[in-house]
């Protein structure tokens, strides 16, 4: 077996945008990580232009539903199952949703965003919103640990055997 080459940014790029809406299959960590640095790059680019924590949340959550096939497929590839990123997306998803629905969370952003922002005005709003924010750190701590299962897998290299997603893009057999 030989390994090919490492995909190139454009290639790379040109194929995760390609296969967009493709949960099946597999992907090439260089195809991964080209395509992810894009979906990052939005990501920050499009919430850093909105103050309002709903928008920012649901703009999240679009963006990195681009990232989700190529990681699906990232994970089939090293030979995982693809319901680790179903599970971590899922959780981002509560956690933005519970994060922009916060009264705690809207109200620490009002009293920044109007200057009036104090230790005392904090311990105030955690005080008064001990459980949501506990169930906010609950599910934030999930995510993380999810999220991270996710990066470490998907550091993994391809399987070079076929699999029942498909014949390995990276190993071919001479």
């Amino acid at each position: 077996m030989r390994a090919l080459p490492q995909l190139g940014f454009v290639e790379a790029v040109r194929l995760a945008s390609s296969r967009i809406l493709d949960f099946k299959g597999r992907s090439r960590r260089s195809e991964f990580w080209w395509w992810m640095l894009i979906v990052m790059i939005a990501n920050w680019v499009f919430t850093s232009f909105t103050s309002n924590l709903m928008v920012s949340g649901i703009i999240a959550a679009i963006v990195m539903f681009f990232g989700l096939a190529a990681t699906a497929r990232r994970l089939q590839d090293a030979d995982k199952s693809a319901w680790w990123v179903y599970i971590s997306y899922a959780l981002g998803i509560a956690s933005n949703i519970f994060l922009a629905t916060s009264s705690a969370m809207n109200t620490l952003v009002e009293e920044a965003l109007s200057g009036s922002m104090n230790e005392k005005v904090i311990q105030k709003v955690l005080a008064n919103n001990a459980g949501e924010m506990g169930l906010y750190a609950c599910i934030s701590v999930l995510f993380a640990i999810f999220a991270l299962i996710v990066i470490i897998m998907c550091l993994k290299d391809s399987d070079p055997e076929m699999t029942e997603h498909g014949e390995s893009p990276k190993y071919v057999n001479e």
